[in-house]
């Protein structure tokens, strides 16, 4: 099989969002000066279903504020980082948005590597 080498990114701003052949990151983002971390609330969509660029995807407080976090593209939620209830500081990875069509991260059962004889 032929492997490819990865596209290069098209913008600065693709760069910049995480873009890769494995999907998008949805990052916290700041949410006011003061505010360095926050409590994912609740989840408004699940693996595998598809979103809309700048569909609410999720639910977050801060000690400041109580907000939504939209999709920053368009395809289907491979992956949920953060769960509800657990915490995140600005710029960390909440989840991962695939291209549509992408199917959703499933563990590998043989991935282990065999024990050396």
């Amino acid at each position: 099989t032929e492997t490819q080498a990865p596209a290069p990114a098209p913008t600065a701003q693709a760069a910049a969002g995480g873009g890769s052949a494995e999907g998008t990151d949805v990052v916290l983002p700041a949410l006011g000066e003061s505010v360095t971390e926050g409590t994912v609330t609740r989840w408004l969509k699940e693996v595998g279903e598809s979103v809309e660029a700048d569909e609410p995807l999720l639910e977050v407080s801060t000690d400041k504020v109580d907000t939504e976090i939209p999709a920053p593209v368009a395809g289907v939620l491979l992956e949920i980082v953060v769960a509800e209830d657990e915490t995140a500081e600005v710029g960390g990875r909440l989840a991962v948005i695939g291209a549509p069509g992408a199917a959703p991260a499933a563990p590998a059962p043989a991935a282990e590597p065999a024990p050396a004889p």
